[in-house]
């Protein structure tokens, strides 16, 4: 049998790849491009993680790079993998082809403020989530309503991404995010209100002695083992591509974003 057609990219969309385990993702070339935090946050989620195992879901999956990482090259999952924006959720249903992970990712379209509407509650044992990191009200909005979905608090903020996962989560489930090192204070409030107690904290920082631009964090569900904060993880030094040796190891080829 002739072998099977893989989807192509598009005149205005790239094909590009992440990781050690050969993750392909489609994107816009004008449109919101993936960035490091995506590649932090599945390495820490994989990693941080303590007898979590079972089906994941991914909170604004965008190009799919965090739920292929955790699939390929972490081995884990099955992942359902949330999108908001149907043109990049028909983009990110290529991918999963493109990965062959038909069997370990499934994207879903919708809205993670109506999660009630979408999944079952209580049913993950791992939600992730890199979500838009600026507020509202912040800044100037891009004229790109990809972008500005992507990067601002426009369709969902902090308080609807932390409901979202406390509704998906079954007890003792865990949730890994990332966000800028600004609102450290305000988005482990949230969590701690709604009962994700916090148990991993890690800073990340440009460079040895530059103040933090991120945070990474896990969070349990109704379980309150206190929180361990973790070495600074530090992403430019003198690995390959200019790397710290930690970043440069999660990476072939290197990644061009900096957080």
């Amino acid at each position: 049998m002739p072998e099977p057609t893989l989807p192509e990219p598009g005149p205005d969309e790239t094909l590009d790849s992440i990781g050690t385990a050969g993750v392909r993702v489609l994107q816009r070339r004008t449109g919101y491009r993936f960035t490091l935090d995506a590649v932090l946050l599945a390495h820490f989620a994989a990693t941080e993680r303590v007898g979590e195992s079972g089906r994941m879901l991914e909170l604004g999956a965008g190009s799919g790079v965090v739920s292929f990482l955790l699939v390929k090259q972490f081995s884990l999952g099955p992942v359902d993998a949330l999108e908001l924006q149907p043109a990049v959720h028909a983009r990110l249903m290529r991918a999963v082809v493109l990965n062959g992970c038909e069997a370990r990712v499934t994207p879903l379209l919708g809205d993670l403020r109506r999660i009630r509407e979408l999944v079952s509650g209580g049913q993950y044992a791992h939600v992730v989530s890199n979500p838009p990191f600026r507020l509202a009200d912040a800044g100037v909005r891009s004229p790109d309503d990809e972008r500005a979905v992507s990067k601002s608090e426009v369709a969902c903020d902090a308080p609807s991404v932390v409901a979202a996962a406390r509704y998906a989560l079954m007890p003792g489930g865990g949730v890994s995010l990332v966000y800028p090192a600004a609102r450290v204070a305000e988005v482990l409030g949230l969590l701690t209100q709604a009962k994700l107690h916090p148990t991993v904290l890690r800073f990340v920082h440009a460079r040895v002695g530059a103040p933090a631009t991120r945070f990474l964090v896990h969070a349990l569900r109704d379980r309150d083992r206190g929180l361990a904060v973790r070495p600074p993880l530090i992403v430019h030094g003198e690995g390959p591509g200019g790397y710290s040796a930690e970043v440069a190891a999660l990476m072939d080829p290197p990644l061009s974003e900096k957080p």
